[in-house]
Formats: structure tokens, C-alpha cells, sequence
């Protein structure tokens, strides 16, 4: 899902390995420093001032220079950097837009525009229950506070806790901006069984609302391109994959997200030439090693291999829960282990139960032989029904199995 309400590529970025990562895949040894054998390696690249993000930046730096008791300003360069981050998919950018508000985090009471930045940073890293008790404490605060609102909602959403989802949406309805309070509902629709309705009032809003901000339009574009994936609508979901990217071009998630669909479709051609000028991002090349595969073409072999390599830099710097879910696929569907498949999608169950962490739960459940393993996806879209068909389907597959083995040992007698 295009996270617009979480706080939401460029020719010159941070290549994604890093120097340790480049280290631990030429050395071996994590803790060996890498000496490059020429000069000619390049172990990274500045984002380019060109670049207008980067060039803001500086201007927000001067801001803060001048306005150093303002912290508007503040939270104005920390939510720059997290957007960068988001972009360019470099979780460094969260480091640097942590420093920017810790002063004023440590202020007693402090600012709401700070809390606000503290709750998506804590969200962005998938620390979802504090991020949830911030956004909390913030709207005793300002009961009012829409930007609250709506990332409370996503927070739910990716937690599975529909009902705190739509609570959170429904604060928005009274709000000025229709078109982000119906997206807000869409997308808690979309995954609970009501796509139809909520894409039909997303067209109708957005056509009203032309001269909205571009990333709301862009958001919006992608909120409809789920359901109409959701619904069966290709056709229909090209398009809006494709007119949200026009709004933002080189969208981390967006991409990530289109590409997962061509996936799907069958359509890997399409989803390397979608992802291929984004690989310094992570999420957008796991997408890119996994066409390559389909396409049984030679360079995913050594692809592969560095994509392995960046999992390992993840863990080492702390990060590897941000990426659970990726690396459970890029474990089963590249490396072919799905026991140790499994136990990621376990791991990352206990924090994150959207859509794509049960697919990929079920997924590696039934390739690893064990579909009891999966009866927490079971209980919870018992109590929480997914309107994704592809995530019914495997659901009844787990149930099935799960009911011959309990049959089998009496079949016996």
C-alpha cells in the first residue's frame, strides 16, 4: 500500500550494501575493514545538489540555523530527510531526522511537531506499539490533530487492528480534506472486503479535486490501484500504478508495489524494466532479482548474491526487522529454504499482520510442509476476513492440509 499517511530515484544516491556490507561481501569478515584494491572503486555516491530534495535541505538547514527555537522548522528538516529515506529507500535518512528533534524530545512537554516525527520514525523502523502510544499521548494533546489521525490509522492497518483503523478514519471525516479522510477508509476497505465501494469513491472524489497536493493525487492513485488489483481489474490497476508514478516518479513504495503486481500478473519483463534504475533501493531490488529469476536470465545468480549481501548489512546494522517480510520472500522464492522462510515470517508476524505478511506466512508454511505452523494466519482471518483472493485461496489450501493430517492417523485404523 502507497503510505502517503505514514508521512510521505534519482540519479546520484547512496548505493543501498554500504561500506560494511561491501566489506562483509568481499572479505567475508564483518569486522575486517574493506581497502579497496584501486582507486577506481567507488564505495559510494552523494545524493547530487541537483537533486531538489538535497538542495532543500540546505535550505532547511539554514532555516533551523536562524530559527533555532522553532520547532516547525525542526520537524519540518526531519520530515524532509524521512520522506528522502522513504524515496531513495537509504533507513539512514531516519538517523538523521532522529537527530534533528532529540532536543526536543527532551523537552518536558514536548512540542506536538516533534511527537508527530517521533511516531512515523518509530513506525518507519516497525517499532508500531510505541509509535501508537505516541500518537496517543499526542492526540490527548490536540484531539483534532488530523496528521495524528491518519497515521494512528495506518499504524493500525499494517497491525491488522481494523477496528482501531477505522476509528482513527472517522476523526478525519469532519476534517476539511474529503479526499484524505475517504482515503484513509478506502484503504482499510479495500483490505476488509469493500474495494468496490471504496475505489468508486475515491474516482468520484478525485475527479472533484483536481488541484489537490500531487502526493495526495499519487496516494490516492495507489489507493485505487489496490483495490482494483484486489478485484481482478488488471487493466484497471495499470493504470493507476501508472498515474500515481507520474504524479511521483521513483516512489519506493510505489514501485515496489507496482512491481509485486506484474509479478503476479506474470508479467516479470515488465517488472524489471520497472525496477532496474532503482536498485540502490532494497525493496526495489529484491523485485528486480526476483524477475530476473522468472526470467531465467544469467546475471540473477550474482544478483542473488548481493542481495544476500545487503540482508546481512540489515542485521548488522540492527535493521533486519524492517525488512522481515522481503527477506522471507528472497529466502523462499531465491534461496529455496523454506523452513528458515517460515521462521522469518513468523518472526515478522508478531509485528506486522497486513496482507502481504500473511500471504508470504502461508506461503512459506505450505512450501516447508508444516500448514499448522500457519493457524495464527488462520485465526486471525477468521476474525479478520482479507478480501485478497490470492490470500483466500492459499488460506484454504493451509485448511485443507491441516484437516487430512488431523484425518490421516484415524484413516490408519
Amino acid at each position: 500500500m502507497h503510505p502517503v499517511g505514514e508521512r510521505v530515484l534519482q540519479a546520484c544516491v547512496f548505493v543501498a550494501i554500504g561500506v560494511l556490507g561491501y566489506a562483509h561481501a568481499t572479505t567475508g569478515d564483518p569486522g575486517r575493514p574493506y581497502v579497496p584494491a584501486s582507486d577506481q572503486i567507488v564505495l559510494e555516491r552523494l545524493p547530487s545538489t541537483s537533486d531538489p530534495r538535497v538542495r532543500r535541505f540546505d535550505a532547511l538547514r539554514r532555516q533551523v540555523a536562524a530559527k533555532p527555537g522553532d520547532p516547525r522548522v525542526a520537524a519540518a528538516l526531519a520530515n524532509a530527510y524521512i520522506d528522502y529515506g522513504r524515496d531513495t529507500g537509504d533507513a539512514r535518512y531516519l538517523g538523521r531526522a532522529q537527530a534533528v528533534i532529540a532536543p526536543w524530545l527532551a523537552r518536558r512537554p514536548a512540542p506536538i511537531d516533534a511527537l508527530l516525527v517521533s511516531a512515523t520514525i518509530l513506525q518507519s523502523r516497525h517499532q508500531f506499539a510505541e509509535s501508537r502510544r505516541v500518537l496517543q499521548a499526542t492526540l490527548q494533546r490536540d484531539p483534532d490533530n488530523a496528521q495524528a489521525w491518519l497515521t494512528l490509522s495506518s499504524v493500525a492497518l499494517v497491525q491488522g487492528d481494523m477496528r482501531e483503523a477505522q476509528r482513527a478514519c472517522a476523526h478525519l471525516v469532519m476534517g476539511s480534506d474529503a479526499l484524505v479522510a475517504a482515503g484513509c477508509i478506502a484503504a482499510r476497505a479495500t483490505v476488509t472486503g469493500d474495494a468496490r465501494e471504496g475505489l468508486q469513491v475515491l474516482q468520484a472524489l478525485l475527479q472533484q479535486q483536481a488541484n489537490e497536493d500531487a502526493v495526495i493525487r499519487s496516494w490516492v492513485h495507489g489507493l485505487m490501484a489496490d483495490a482494483a488489483k484486489t478485484l481482478g481489474q488488471a487493466r484497471r490497476a495499470d493504470m493507476e500504478f501508472e498515474s500515481a508514478l507520474q504524479l511521483t516518479p521513483g516512489d519506493n513504495f510505489l514501485v515496489a508495489d507496482y512491481a509485486d503486481f506484474l509479478l503476479d500478473q506474470g508479467r516479470a519483463r515488465e517488472a524489471l524494466d520497472l525496477t532496474r534504475g532503482y536498485a540502490q533501493s532494497d525493496t526495489s531490488f529484491l523485485r528486480q532479482v526476483l524477475a530476473e529469476s522468472a526470467l531465467g536470465l544469467p546475471q540473477a545468480r550474482a544478483d542473488i548474491a548481493t542481495m544476500a549481501s545487503r540482508f546481512r548489512d540489515l542485521e548488522q546494522r540492527g535493521d533486519s526487522r524492517l525488512y522481515a517480510r522481503e527477506e522471507a520472500r528472497f529466502v523462499l522464492w531465491l534461496l529455496h529454504d523454506p523452513a528458515r522462510a517460515l521462521k522469518l515470517a513468523q518472526d515478522n508476524w508478531r509485528f506486522q499482520r497486513a496482507p502481504e505478511d500473511a500471504r508470504i506466512y502461508l506461503d512459506a508454511a505450505l512450501a516447508a510442509g508444516q500448514p499448522a505452523s500457519a493457524e495464527p494466519v488462520l485465526d486471525f482471518l477468521r476474525q479478520t476476513p482479507l478480501e485478497d483472493p490470492r490470500i483466500k485461496t492459499l488460506a484454504g489450501q493451509v485448511a485443507s492440509k491441516i484437516a487430512a493430517s488431523a484425518r490421516s492417523p484415524a484413516d490408519e485404523h
